[in-house]
C-alpha cells in the first residue's frame, strides 16, 4: 500500500510539473496560429494574433496576447487591440460547448469604414438566400460560452463616405452574459466632444435578442456637461427587441425626467446617419418641478462647448429623429394645460419642434422652432400664435386676481443665436403682433374707501406692432372711460433693454401720447429698468374742472385751459423740471425747480411770470374785482394746514404784474418758505398805482390749531384807480395810506373769522368827491330844489382828509373815528364790521358846513345834513337816512329847513312857538307841527293821514314811490290852521319838486334868489304861482324816481 500510495504521489507529482513545464514546450508560433484559427472559426471574422502569446494551464488555461486585429470579410470594420487576454475552461476544450471565461481588451481600437458603394452593394439585390445573422449568432453562442467580456479605454471611429469621421474615446465596458437564457449586466461609458456618459443596464435574456424576440430591459443612464441639466440623470424601463433590419425597438418603455415619469416607445435604427424614433406620453407633468431639478443640477452638468466655448447641438448632427409628446395634463404652479401636443423633428441636422397644441380654460397657444444643430452657435427661429387668451382665466389659473378682462392675441416670429442667456439677449429678434381685444380693466380699486369709485375702462383694443427687435415697437389703441374715447399711443425700443446685462441697467428710448377730449398729453425721452425717465413732457387740457371731475376728483372750479411744456428728470429720488413754460386761466410762466421725495417733501422752484392773476388762476373772468356780487351768507369749511408739516419748500417768484382781477403791483419779487410746518410769504416794497405795496404772510400748520398772520401797508397810491379796478367805484380819488396787522387760528373758516385780531387804519388825502360840486348846491340850494337836481361827471367836490381806524378783536372790527374833511363838507361817524359774519353796522353823519377849510378844520362844525345808516351784508349793503334820530329834534329840523332856504319866515312857523297856539292849530307849537311834518302825522279832517318828510325822503332814497292820504285838491282839513296848510302844502310841493320860482326883487338878477334866502334880505320874496295843492293819495314826486331830495342827499351821501 506504501508503494502504490507513493506512486500516486509520484504521477501527480509528475502530472503538476508538466503543467508548469508544458506551456515552454509548446512553441509561441504554434499557439498564436491555433488560437486565431479557433477564435476565427467561432467568430466568424478574421482574427489574428501578431504579437508575443503566452499560454498558461493552470489554474486555468489562459491566454495572454499583443497586437491582435480583428477584420471582418468586407473590411468595413476592422478593430486592432494592442492588449487581449482571455480565460478558457479547460474541460471545455474536449467537451461540445467551448466556454470562454473571460476577454478583456485594452485600448481596442474599432474603425467603421462606409461608403457609398458598399452601402450600394449592401442595397443591392441578390439571388441568394438572405442568411439571417442572429441565427447563425444563435447556433455560435450554443457552442461558444462568453462569460464576461470587458474593454478598458478603447475608442470607436466611425467614417463616412463622404471622408467626415465623429470618434468617441474613454470607452470602457463590462459585459457579463453567462448564458443565451440567462439575465445579462452590462456597463458602458463612454466620451464624445467632451462630454461623458455612463450607462447600466440588465438585459433578461440575450436569446430572445437573437431571436428578434422582446426582452425585459432597464437602464440608468448619466451624463456629464449634459446639454440640458434635466437629462443628466436618466432611468428606464421597457421591452426591448431586435429588428430584422437592425434597429431597436423599445415598447412599454417608461422613464423618470427631473422627477417626473413618462412612457415611451423608441425604435433607433443604427447606421451612418442613426435614425430615432420616438413617442412619448405622460399623465402629468409638473414644470416647475423640472426647473426645479434643472437648477439644483445646472452647477454639476454645465452644458457642452464646443471648440468656441458655446453650447452647441452637434452631437445630434448625425442622427435623424422624429419625436412626438403628448402630455394629459402639464402644470405650472397654479397654471394647468391639457391636451399638450408636442412633436419634433430631425433631419439631416435641420431640427425642428413644434408645440401643436395647449389647452387652456382660456384659450390655445401654438409655437414652433427651428435650427440647424450643426453649426457651432445654432440659430433658432420659430413663432407663437394664439387666437385668444382670456385674460381673468389666465390669472385665475396662476391664481392671481387682477381687475382685467378680455382677450390676449398673439402672432409673432422670433429669433434667437446661442444657447445662453446672455447671447439670447443680445441677439434675440421679434416681429409680430399682439393684442388685446374688448378688454375691461375694473377702477374701483383706485378710489378710497369714502370716495366714489371711477368709472371702469371697456372697448379696450390695442395692437403691439414690432417690426425688428432693433426698431421702436409701436403700440397703438382706443378705450373708453367715464363715457370718453381715449387714443393711445406708444413706442419703446426693446433690444436697448435686452443688451444690456442687467434690467436695472436697461434703459432706451420710449414715447407715449394720449388724446381725449379733456386731455392731450406725450411724453419722449429715455426710460430706464431702475425707474428713471429723461425727456420732454407736455400736457395740455381745455378744461381742468372737467378734466378732474373726468378722474373721478372734485374739480376747484373755474380752472380752464391748462398747457405745460418742459424737460423733466425723474427717478425714485424725485423730479427736476427745466426750461418749462406752464399757463393756467391764461396765466404764463416759466422757469425750473426740483422735488425730492421723502419726509418733508422737499421742493426747489424758481418760477417767472409775465402777469399772475389770482383772479384768473382761481376761474374768475376778467373784471370780477369790480363787479358787485350777490349776497350770501359766508359759509364754513374744515381749514387743514397740516399738510405743510409735510413739505420743505422754497418757491421763487418773480412777476412784472401780480395782483387780482384788475389790481396789479409791480414789477414783483417774492419767495414762498416752508418749513417745520410753517408758510412764510414775503412781498418786499414793490410799486403800487403809483405808490407802494408791502406785505408779511404766514400761515401756521405745526399745531393742532392752524392759525394764519398778515401785515400789510399800502402808501401813497392813487386812489381814483385802484377803486375804481377794485370795486368798480369811480367817485373818489386822492392819495390812499392804509395798514392791516391780523392774525387768527380755528380749525374751521368761520372759527378762523371769528379769532381775528389785529388792527387797521385807511386815509385818504388830498382827494375828491366825484360827480358833485357841493360848493355849487350850497350856493344854488333852493334853485336846485326848484328846478331838480342833474348830476355832471365833470363837477367834484373837493377833501382834504377822509380816514378811519379800526381796532380788530374775536372777528369784529370797530371803528369811533370816521371823519371827513373837506371844504363845505363834514362827515364823522363810527360802527362796527362783522368779519366771521360778513356784515356790517355803521353810522354816518354827512353835512354841509358853511365852512370853506379843509385840512385841519373842525369836523364837529354844523351843518345840513341827514344822519346815514348803512348796514347788512358788506356784498350789498343797505343805506339810508336815519329818520329817527332826525325826528327826535324837530326844532333842528325847523332849523334844517330854513338852513336849505325854505321861506319859513313867510309862513309865520316862527310865531309857532312851541307851547303858544296858533290860528286854528289846536295848540300845537312849531316843533308838533315840523314834527308832524316829518313823520307824517298831521290829522286832517278831511283824509286823517298825510305824506311826511320822513317818508318822502325815505321812499326818494330808496326808490320807491309815496303814497299819501286822500283828501279833495284845495280843500283843508278842518281843525288846521291856514299857516299850518300853508306851510304844508309849500313843503310837500318842495319835496317833490313843484315850488314855484322866486320872483326876483327890484335891481336882483334871477339866479340870486338863492343867495338873498341864505342872507336872509327883507326885500326878497317868494310868492306860488299857484294857490299850493294839498297832495293827493295817488301823487308822486315828478322830477326823477327818486325826487329832488333824495336825488341831493344821494350824491352827497354817494
Amino acid at each position: 500500500m506504501k508503494k502504490i500510495a507513493a506512486s500516486l504521489i509520484i504521477v501527480a507529482t509528475v502530472a503538476v510539473g508538466l503543467l508548469f513545464v508544458l506551456p515552454t514546450l509548446i512553441s509561441t508560433d504554434w499557439a498564436r496560429s491555433e488560437l486565431g484559427r479557433q477564435l476565427s472559426s467561432a467568430s466568424g471574422m478574421d482574427i489574428r494574433l501578431e504579437g508575443p502569446v503566452r499560454l498558461s494551464f493552470l489554474p486555468g488555461l489562459a491566454v495572454v496576447a499583443k497586437d491582435v486585429s480583428v477584420a471582418t470579410g468586407e473590411g468595413d470594420v476592422s478593430i486592432v487591440v494592442p492588449g487581449f487576454s482571455t480565460a478558457i475552461t479547460m474541460s471545455s476544450l474536449w467537451s461540445d460547448k467551448f466556454e470562454i471565461q473571460s476577454i478583456a481588451l485594452v485600448d481596442p481600437a474599432v474603425t467603421i469604414t462606409s461608403s457609398a458603394s458598399k452601402a450600394e452593394a449592401r442595397q443591392a439585390p441578390s439571388d441568394k438566400t438572405k442568411i439571417d445573422p442572429f441565427a447563425s449568432l444563435v447556433d455560435t453562442l450554443e457552442r461558444l460560452a462568453v462569460n464576461r467580456i470587458t474593454i478598458e479605454n478603447g475608442s470607436l471611429t466611425t467614417v463616412g463616405g463622404a471622408g467626415n469621421s465623429s470618434t468617441i474615446s474613454g470607452i470602457d465596458v463590462d459585459l457579463k452574459a453567462p448564458d443565451l437564457d440567462r439575465e445579462v449586466a452590462f456597463s458602458l461609458a463612454a466620451t464624445q466632444d467632451g462630454r461623458r456618459m455612463e450607462l447600466d443596464g440588465t438585459l433578461s435574456a440575450l436569446r430572445p435578442i437573437l431571436q428578434r424576440q422582446p426582452a425585459k430591459i432597464s437602464l440608468e443612464a448619466a451624463i456629464e456637461r449634459a446639454p440640458s441639466p434635466l437629462v443628466a440623470a436618466i432611468s428606464a424601463s421597457g421591452e426591448i427587441r431586435l429588428n430584422a433590419n437592425g434597429s431597436y425597438q423599445i415598447r412599454g418603455g417608461k422613464f423618470d425626467l427631473g422627477g417626473q415619469a413618462f412612457q415611451l416607445d423608441v425604435l433607433f435604427q443604427p447606421g451612418e446617419r442613426s435614425r430615432f424614433l420616438a413617442d412619448l406620453t405622460a399623465k402629468r407633468v409638473d414644470i416647475g418641478a423640472l426647473a426645479e431639478a434643472g437648477d439644483a443640477d445646472e452647477s454639476e452638468t454645465p452644458a457642452s462647448t464646443g471648440s468656441s466655448g458655446e453650447p452647441n447641438l452637434l452631437m445630434l448632427s448625425n442622427i435623424d429623429a422624429d419625436i412626438s409628446v403628448t402630455i394629459e395634463q402639464l402644470v405650472s404652479g397654479a397654471l394647468t394645460a391639457s391636451n399638450v401636443q408636442l412633436s419634433g423633428t430631425l433631419d439631416n441636422g435641420q431640427l425642428e419642434a413644434k408645440l401643436e397644441h395647449l389647452g387652456l380654460d382660456a384659450g390655445s397657444i401654438a409655437a414652433s422652432v427651428s435650427t440647424d444643430v450643426r453649426k457651432a452657435v445654432p440659430v433658432m427661429q420659430g413663432k407663437i400664435v394664439s387666437s385668444g387668451l382670456d385674460i381673468g382665466a389666465m390669472a385665475k389659473l396662476l391664481g392671481q386676481a387682477v381687475p382685467m378682462t378680455g382677450k390676449v392675441t398673439v402672432n409673432t416670429a422670433f429669433a434667437f443665436r446661442g444657447l445662453t442667456t446672455e447671447r439670447l439677449r443680445e441677439s434675440l429678434n421679434l416681429s409680430g403682433t399682439v393684442g388685446i381685444r374688448q378688454g375691461e380693466v375694473s377702477m374701483a380699486a383706485l378710489a378710497g374707501n369714502d370716495a366714489q369709485p371711477p368709472g371702469d375702462i371697456t372697448g379696450l383694443n390695442a395692437d403691439m406692432k414690432i417690426r425688428d427687435i432693433g426698431k421702436p415697437v409701436d403700440l397703438v389703441g382706443k378705450l373708453t372711460w367715464q363715457g370718453q374715447e381715449v387714443a393711445f399711443q406708444s413706442q419703446l425700443a426693446p433690444a436697448d433693454f435686452l443688451s444690456s446685462s442687467s434690467i436695472a441697467e436697461a434703459s432706451g428710448p420710449v414715447s407715449l401720447s394720449v388724446a381725449s377730449n379733456y386731455l392731450r398729453a406725450s411724453v419722449n425721452g429715455t426710460v430706464s429698468g431702475a425707474g428713471t425717465f429723461k425727456g420732454q413732457v407736455s400736457a395740455a387740457s381745455p378744461s381742468v374742472d372737467r378734466l378732474l371731475k373726468w378722474l373721478g376728483q372734485n374739480g376747484a372750479g373755474g380752472l380752464q385751459a391748462f398747457d405745460f411744456k418742459g424737460t423733466v428728470d425723474a427717478s425714485p429720488q424725485g423730479v427736476t423740471f427745466s426750461k418749462t413754460n406752464v399757463a393756467l386761466n391764461g396765466v404764463k410762466a416759466s422757469g425750473e425747480g426740483s422735488l425730492k421725495l421723502g419726509t418733508p417733501l422737499d421742493i426747489r422752484t424758481s418760477l417767472n411770470f409775465e402777469k399772475l392773476d389770482f383772479a384768473a388762476l382761481a376761474g374768475e373772468a376778467e373784471g370780477t374785482a369790480g363787479t358787485k356780487q350777490k349776497s350770501s351768507r359766508p359759509g364754513d369749511a374744515p381749514l387743514d394746514l397740516s399738510f405743510l408739516k409735510g413739505l420743505d419748500a422754497k418757491i421763487d417768484v418773480a412777476a412784472d404784474k401780480i395782483g387780482y382781477g384788475k389790481v396789479f403791483a409791480g414789477p414783483v419779487k417774492t419767495t414762498l418758505v416752508i418749513r417745520d410746518g410753517v408758510a412764510d410769504l414775503t412781498v418786499s416794497q414793490s410799486p403800487f398805482y403809483g405808490g407802494t405795496v408791502t406785505a408779511e404772510m404766514s400761515a401756521d400748520g405745526s399745531g393742532e390749531v392752524p392759525a394764519i398772520k398778515l401785515d400789510m401797508a399800502i402808501a401813497g397810491v392813487a386812489a381814483a384807480p385802484l377803486l375804481d379796478d377794485a370795486a368798480g367805484f369811480d367817485r373818489l380819488e386822492g392819495k390812499l395810506n392804509t395798514t392791516i396787522a391780523i392774525s387768527g387760528a380755528g380749525k374751521t373758516t368761520m372759527a378762523l373769522r371769528r379769532s381775528l385780531d389785529g388792527n387797521a387804519s385807511v386815509k385818504f388825502s388830498d382827494g375828491a368827491l366825484r360827480g358833485i360840486d357841493i360848493a355849487e348846491v350850497y350856493n344854488n340850494l333852493v334853485g336846485l330844489l326848484a328846478s331838480g337836481f342833474k348830476q355832471d361827471e365833470s363837477k367834484k367836490t373837493t377833501f382834504t382828509e377822509l380816514g378811519a381806524s379800526f381796532a380788530i378783536k374775536n372777528g369784529i372790527a370797530e371803528t369811533n373815528d370816521i371823519s371827513l374833511l373837506g371844504p363845505l363838507v363834514r362827515m364823522d361817524g363810527a360802527g362796527t364790521i362783522d368779519l366771521a359774519g360778513q356784515t356790517l353796522e355803521i353810522h354816518l353823519n354827512p353835512r354841509v358846513v358853511a365852512s370853506l377849510s379843509g385840512q385841519g378844520g373842525n369836523v364837529e362844525a354844523k351843518g345840513i345834513g341827514v344822519p346815514v345808516i348803512v348796514d347788512g351784508s358788506l356784498s350789498a349793503p343797505r343805506i339810508y337816512p336815519d329818520l329817527r334820530k332826525l325826528m327826535k329834534d324837530p326844532k333842528g329840523a325847523l332849523e334844517m329847513l330854513s338852513r336849505l332856504g325854505l321861506p319859513t319866515e313867510k309862513l309865520n312857523l316862527d310865531k309857532l312857538l312851541p307851547g303858544q297856539a296858533g290860528s286854528g292849530s289846536g295848540g300845537k307849537g312849531a316843533a308838533d307841527l315840523i314834527g308832524d311834518l316829518i313823520k307824517g302825522g298831521g290829522n286832517d279832517a278831511g283824509n286823517g293821514t298825510g305824506s311826511g318828510l320822513a317818508d318822502i325822503i325815505g321812499g326818494a332814497l330808496s326808490g320807491q314811490r309815496q303814497s299819501t292820504g286822500q283828501q279833495d285838491e284845495g280843500q283843508p282839513g278842518a281843525g288846521q290852521s291856514d299857516a299850518g296848510s300853508a306851510a304844508k302844502a309849500i313843503i310837500g310841493d318842495l319835496i317833490k319838486g313843484k315850488a314855484a320860482k322866486p320872483e326876483p326883487s327890484p335891481g336882483v338878477a334871477p339866479n340870486a334868489g338863492t343867495e338873498a334866502a341864505q342872507q336872509g334880505q327883507a326885500g326878497t320874496s317868494m310868492q306860488p304861482a299857484a294857490s299850493p295843492a294839498v297832495p293827493q293819495e295817488s301823487s308822486v314826486p315828478d322830477a326823477s324816481p327818486k325826487g329832488e331830495i333824495g336825488s341831493l342827499l344821494d350824491q352827497l351821501l354817494r
